[in-house]
């Protein structure tokens, strides 16, 4: 069953527009910045390749550098910026570690 998003931005890499929406709030959006990513990455897929959608993300929406506000959007900035930079495998590591499921050494 495919899912349909009614958002405008929606798109591969921001399926329903998520990270988006809330940049988009700017200092109205109350966070927490972490449950948004982890909402996100669930969204994508685990087929598709998070640290590549989050340097694309980054990019067509212009947060790939520069200062980031001192309230939850910069903090999404943040974590979107050290997502696009994280190596593949240590990203599902965390992945696990987040949703309580076994670390690669504990396998």
């Amino acid at each position: 069953m495919a899912i349909k998003y009614v958002s405008e931005h929606d798109s591969p890499d921001d399926p329903g527009g998520l990270i988006k929406q809330a940049l988009d709030m700017g200092p109205e959006f109350p966070g927490p910045a972490e449950d948004i990513l982890l909402a996100w990455m669930l969204r994508l897929g685990a087929d598709h390749d998070a640290v590549a959608a989050a340097g694309r993300l980054i990019e067509t929406y212009g947060i790939a550098e520069g200062p980031v506000p001192a309230d939850a959007t910069g903090k999404l900035v943040e974590l979107l910026r050290q997502t696009a930079q994280c190596p593949p495998e240590r990203l599902g590591d965390e992945l696990r570690r987040r949703r309580g499921g076994p670390r690669r050494h504990e396998r």
